[in-house]
């Protein structure tokens, strides 16, 4: 629904949630992961577009990378790209 800028999203917030650590800045993913990765698990056929939505993302400081991690600056940014399902 959100196209590959969504999925990306929504990938990093499931990082967030199995392998962020609070950190002082934010919420660091302690998890060493490459663009050819990123779009692996989103179904994004080059890293190259990968590379242009996390640049995106980190000129909009929701996101910020140390060697080879994200930190993440904004949760709620990307939260809303999770699909939630809730029965009725």
């Amino acid at each position: 629904m959100n196209g590959k800028n969504g999925a990306v999203c929504a990938f990093i917030y499931y990082l967030v949630t199995m392998f962020g650590k609070e950190a002082r800045d934010g919420i660091l993913i302690d998890l060493k992961i490459t663009n050819d990765d990123i779009a692996g698990f989103c179904g994004i056929s080059t890293r190259h577009s990968v590379n242009r939505i996390l640049r995106g993302l980190r000129e909009e400081h929701v996101i910020r990378t140390l060697y080879n991690k994200i930190m993440v600056l904004d949760v709620e940014y990307l939260k809303q790209f999770v699909d939630v399902k809730v029965d009725a």
